[in-house]
């Protein structure tokens, strides 16, 4: 699984860029057998009541949860990422709150997170900043059903060309294509020459069948388009495309 090592992200960027200063966002990935993935989603809902305690408070701006749709269905385990949004304001924010769900003692709450954390076979987590994008939604705060994460590596001293080059000439391609939204984000921590992903770009759909027919399509694209991808290619490589469906998020 290559793409655990970068990261992903997600609607909400849309709503939250008209606020002054720099959207960043938590990526938290964790991988358990398939035989725990109904404990793990049952124990979800602790950990969801502590970030709305949080959002409420105004520590972070919101939170989504996603399952990697895996190709191969006979695999034996299922990577989920947890998704962190946070403003200025949330950063800078001085509020606190509860350490524990509410219905629940500090000792049943120690319990139920060890054995919850006990369930995962691989953890990673890293922090992106969102750089631009749009959002054809009209389902209000709802994220879209289905997002697809590309992981790039790009030329480090062509990354202002390359941001450039996404949000200038491919942003508004997909939008124009009917995309439901797409945003483009640049990983903050993950520097060095054997850090392979420094960018991740997010196609958001609203089904499988809506990706799959795309992917199908084969278009005849026009010299403008070649020559815009042939342009990207020499300063970026795709590492992998992977998608992921939504299974909760924070209204």
């Amino acid at each position: 699984m290559k793409h655990f090592f970068t990261v992903l992200f997600l609607s909400l960027f849309f709503s939250l860029t008209a606020q002054e200063g720099e959207l960043r966002i938590n990526m938290w990935y964790g991988t358990v057998d398939n035989s725990d993935v109904a404990e793990l989603l049952e124990n979800e809902k602790y950990f969801k009541d502590l970030w709305r305690q949080q959002k409420e408070a105004g520590l972070l701006a919101n939170w989504e949860m996603w399952r990697l749709v895996n190709p191969n269905h006979d695999h034996p385990q299922t990577t989920f990422v947890y998704v962190k949004f946070y403003t200025p304001d949330n950063r800078n924010t001085t509020s606190t709150t509860s350490i524990i769900p509410e219905g629940l003692d500090a000792q049943a709450w120690e319990i139920i997170q060890q054995r919850h954390l006990g369930l995962y076979k691989k953890i990673f987590s890293s922090d992106l900043s969102y750089k631009g994008g749009f959002n054809n939604s009209t389902a209000g705060s709802k994220p879209a059903n289905f997002a697809i994460m590309n992981y790039m590596n790009v030329d480090w001293y062509k990354n202002f060309e390359y941001e450039n080059m996404e949000l200038k000439t491919f942003m508004p391609i997909n939008k124009a294509n009917g995309m439901k939204a797409w945003a483009l984000t640049k990983v903050l921590d993950q520097l060095g020459t054997d850090r392979k992903v420094n960018y991740v770009t997010v196609d958001f759909y609203d089904s499988l069948e809506e990706i799959y027919t795309r992917r199908s399509n084969t278009a005849s694209l026009s010299k403008e388009v070649v020559a815009a991808n042939k342009k990207i290619d020499q300063i970026r490589s795709l590492i992998s495309s992977d998608i992921f469906q939504l299974v909760d998020y924070l209204e």
